[in-house]
């Protein structure tokens, strides 16, 4: 009977981090987009991964908003995976951005015009900002996932934290 037993789901806070999610891989996808536009020759530019990251990163936030309508424990279990995935894609944009800020595109324009000189200084800083975003982004991202998979293993069936019986939670710590 326990396997049969429908599980308790918080909707609300489903809701606002799947859309919390969805924004901050927005803002991955569009810096990545920004990146990859202004940033000059690179291999570390050319990966584009910020921008396949983001999209990795947009997962579990569909699939937070589509749980917190449909209560099914199988769509939780993929939106856990998900959520493990998703660590595995910010963990590859943080380090891309930490790499990019540290040993970024600097460029010997000596012999450069005054005006390509400013335009090449504001795209760099340009690039920067997008970077610090996609970083900014990454660990909003993380926090928030943590809190969706935590969130949907507290109401799997098979989660300890409810009585099999009355299938209310346990309050014993």
């Amino acid at each position: 009977m326990d396997r049969y037993r429908y599980f308790i789901f918080n909707q609300r806070n489903m809701v606002v981090l799947g859309l919390l999610q969805i924004a901050f891989s927005t803002v991955c996808v569009v810096s990545g987009f920004i990146d990859g536009v202004f940033r000059t020759e690179s291999q570390l530019g050319k990966t584009r991964a910020p921008i396949w990251a983001g999209m990795v990163m947009g997962v579990p936030g569909v699939l937070a908003l589509f749980s917190s309508q449909r209560k099914n424990p199988v769509l939780v279990n993929v939106l856990i995976v998900a959520s493990i995935i998703s660590c595995v894609a910010i963990l590859i944009v943080i380090v891309y951005s930490s790499l990019t800020l540290n040993y970024g595109e600097e460029e010997e324009l000596s012999s450069a015009p005054v005006h390509v000189i400013h335009t090449k200084f504001v795209l760099n800083k340009v690039v920067k900002g997008a970077n610090v975003a996609m970083l900014a982004a990454s660990v909003g991202s993380a926090f928030v996932l943590l809190v969706i998979a935590y969130l949907g293993c507290r109401s799997l069936p098979r989660c300890s934290c409810y009585d099999s019986v009355t299938g209310m939670v346990s309050e014993e710590p």
